[in-house]
């Protein structure tokens, strides 16, 4: 008698490659992108950048206000420190999150480099510095103790945002505060 049973090779063949194709298919269209899909990742990268520069240009706003608050007027000095002190921290948070975006790509690539670099360049070049130096002048000037200092560490996604695209060909490269 013959046997009427199909062999592992045909079972595997009939069995096996549609399942593997199916597999293999559904795992790839996770990983790729549709053109549709694409434009919908860009425009929510433009959305973003567009919301980080907006809360970025408002904390720049107050910071800048609060130092021409102190150098226009007699004012209160602890006050005056204080409120610079505040609202200069959350210009760098502000900074902070635009290079945390910058970093994991969540950003419109023609803004990061036209708009959002820049930024992130001149304040860890000139404005951070100058930051920690007015601060050092006020509280010395008006006595009273002011220990703070620019510490990298504080600011690493700045920092590394500066490594990964450069620190410009203005500046060179000497970075540390």
């Amino acid at each position: 008698m013959t046997s009427t049973a199909p062999s592992a090779f045909d079972w595997a063949k009939d069995v096996g490659i549609p399942i593997l194709t199916f597999a293999g298919g559904f795992l790839l269209s996770r990983f790729t992108l549709t053109k549709k899909d694409r434009a919908d990742v860009d425009q929510k990268n433009y959305e973003n950048t567009e919301t980080l520069i907006a809360r970025h240009d408002t904390a720049y706003d107050e910071y800048t206000k609060a130092l021409t608050s102190y150098a226009s007027g007699p004012g209160a000095a602890l006050d005056s420190f204080t409120e610079i002190a505040t609202k200069g921290d959350r210009y760098f948070i502000q900074l902070n999150f635009l290079a945390a975006a910058i970093l994991s790509g969540k950003v419109d690539a023609e803004a990061q480099e036209q708009i959002l670099l820049p930024k992130i360049r001149s304040a860890v070049r000139r404005t951070l510095p100058q930051h920690y130096s007015a601060l050092k002048d006020i509280a010395q000037k008006h006595g009273f103790p002011y220990r703070g200092e620019l510490r990298r560490s504080d600011y690493g996604a700045l920092y590394d945002v500066i490594e990964r695209f450069g620190a410009g060909p203005e500046w060179g490269d000497n970075l540390d505060p």
